[in-house]
């Protein structure tokens, strides 16, 4: 984990500095939108900030795909100790050996 935070630091830091040296005005057009005169270093500044954006949505999604699993993983190993209890005790005090499924 710590190691894809300094790798982000690091692009972070190069995509600045390449930002600041390349600071020149540009037009730019997309679909109907037309912007005069804006600096290319706010364009890559931009651009860089929409990627991480969308890393950070797609992230998200499976973040809570994996909280998900946990949880409903969690409830499941609840119920098998509570019926891993049952069946002990059960079996301790000489009740019948047979497992019902409670399930």
């Amino acid at each position: 984990m710590q190691f894809y935070l300094l790798l982000g630091l690091v692009f972070a830091l190069l995509v600045a500095v390449f930002a600041v040296q390349n600071s020149t005005p540009v037009n730019i057009r997309f679909l109907a939108w037309e912007f005069k005169n804006i600096s290319l270093a706010l364009v890559v500044l931009g651009a860089a900030a929409g990627g991480a954006f969308a890393v950070f949505i797609m992230g998200l999604g499976r973040e809570v795909r994996h909280a998900w699993r946990a949880r409903d993983l969690s409830m499941q190993n609840l119920r098998l100790s509570q019926r891993l209890s049952r069946v002990e005790t059960e079996r301790k005090h000489g009740g019948s050996s047979q497992l019902k499924d409670t399930e």
